[in-house]
């Protein structure tokens, strides 16, 4: 495991993870949404899941921080265990209100 940290912050960016698993594909794990992509072409292929907020950048400057796990590379800006909780409750308010929002719309049909 090699660990590496980017020598300038970063300014007005969203805490963030990225994992790439070699050339399957990755995500980018946001607390206003998700990115994922298959293969190594990110700006291509990618596709977006939005959490239906606006993002909300860190306040103080963050370095951007490298895992290298064999043919797995983690990247992240802010820490992870405040991200990915953050970002996974998120999604779980999304799902929970779009799956209200769908039963009120049956309820109202019927």
């Amino acid at each position: 495991m090699r660990r590496s940290v980017a020598s300038l912050p970063e300014y007005a960016q969203e805490r963030q993870v990225t994992v790439q698993v070699g050339r399957l594909g990755g995500f980018d794990l946001r607390p206003s949404r998700l990115f994922f992509w298959l293969g190594r072409d990110r700006d291509r292929r990618q596709r977006i899941v939005s959490y239906g907020r606006p993002p909300k950048v860190l306040r103080t400057p963050r370095r951007r921080a490298y895992v290298h796990l064999g043919g797995i590379e983690i990247s992240y800006l802010g820490s992870p265990v405040v991200t990915v909780p953050l970002s996974l409750s998120r999604s779980v308010r999304h799902l929970w209100r779009r799956r209200a929002a769908r039963r009120q719309r049956r309820a109202m049909r019927r």
